[in-house]
C-alpha cells in the first residue's frame, strides 16, 4: 500500500483510509476498446473543507483519456492533479486505467478505478488493497508488497490477461464501495 495518495486527498468523500495498489500493466491495452466518452465532462463534490472537480476528456495529442482534478479548499487554496490513461470494459463492468502525470506519492504505474454512470452521476470505486495483498501473498498474482513505515507499497507486475481474470472473478471483493459525484451541467443559454 502507498501512503494516502493525491487522488484520495482530492476525494475525501470516499472515506477510504487504505492506500491504492498500482500495476505495471493496464487491465487492457489502450487500443483494445473504444474510449468510453460517457465519462467526459465535469463531475464535482462539495463538503465543508473543500470543493473538488474532475474534468474528463480526450488529451489533444495522444488521444488518451485525460483527467484534471481541481480541489479548492475552504481557505481558497487550489490544488491541481493530472492523470492520463484509458477506459477498459470487462464484461458489463467499466474501469479507468490511470497514471499520475508526473508520478505522485510513489505511484508511477497504473491505478485501477471501477466506474459506473447512472442517474446518480459518476460512481467511482477504488481497489481494496487487502484483496491484492492476499493475492500476491498466495501467489495468485505476481507483485510485491513492501513495508514502508506504517503502510505497505503494493505493486502488481502480473500480465493484463491474468489481471483481467482476477478482476472478473473477484470484482465484488475488489471494489466493495462506489461513491457518486454529480455532473456539472451548465445552463443552455449562456450569453456571449
Amino acid at each position: 500500500m502507498h501512503g494516502v495518495t493525491r487522488v484520495l486527498l482530492l476525494m475525501l468523500f470516499f472515506s477510504i483510509s487504505a492506500c491504492v495498489p498500482d500495476s505495471k500493466y493496464p487491465l487492457t491495452a489502450f487500443d483494445r476498446d473504444a474510449m468510453d466518452a460517457s465519462v467526459y465532462g465535469v463531475w464535482f463534490w462539495k463538503n465543508k473543507q473543500e470543493t473538488g472537480y474532475l474534468h474528463f476528456g480526450q488529451e489533444k495529442d495522444s488521444g488518451l483519456l485525460q483527467l484534471v482534478m481541481i480541489e479548492v479548499s475552504s481557505s481558497g487554496k487550489i490544488s491541481v492533479t493530472q492523470m492520463l490513461g484509458h477506459t477498459s470494459q470487462l464484461g458489463d463492468s467499466s474501469y479507468l486505467n490511470l497514471k499520475f502525470v508526473p508520478s505522485q506519492d510513489g505511484i508511477s504505474e497504473y491505478i485501477f478505478i471501477k466506474y459506473v454512470i447512472s442517474e446518480k452521476g459518476l460512481g467511482l470505486a477504488f481497489m481494496d488493497s487487502a484483496v491484492i495483498e492476499k493475492a500476491i501473498a498466495d501467489k495468485v498474482l505476481a507483485g510485491t508488497v513492501a513495508q514502508k513505515q506504517r503502510v505497505a507499497s503494493v505493486r502488481l507486475s502480473d500480465t493484463s490477461k491474468n489481471l483481467q481474470q482476477f478482476v472478473r472473478e473477484n470484482e465484488l471483493a475488489l471494489f466493495p464501495e462506489i461513491k457518486f459525484l454529480s455532473q456539472l451541467v451548465l445552463p443552455a443559454n449562456i450569453p456571449d
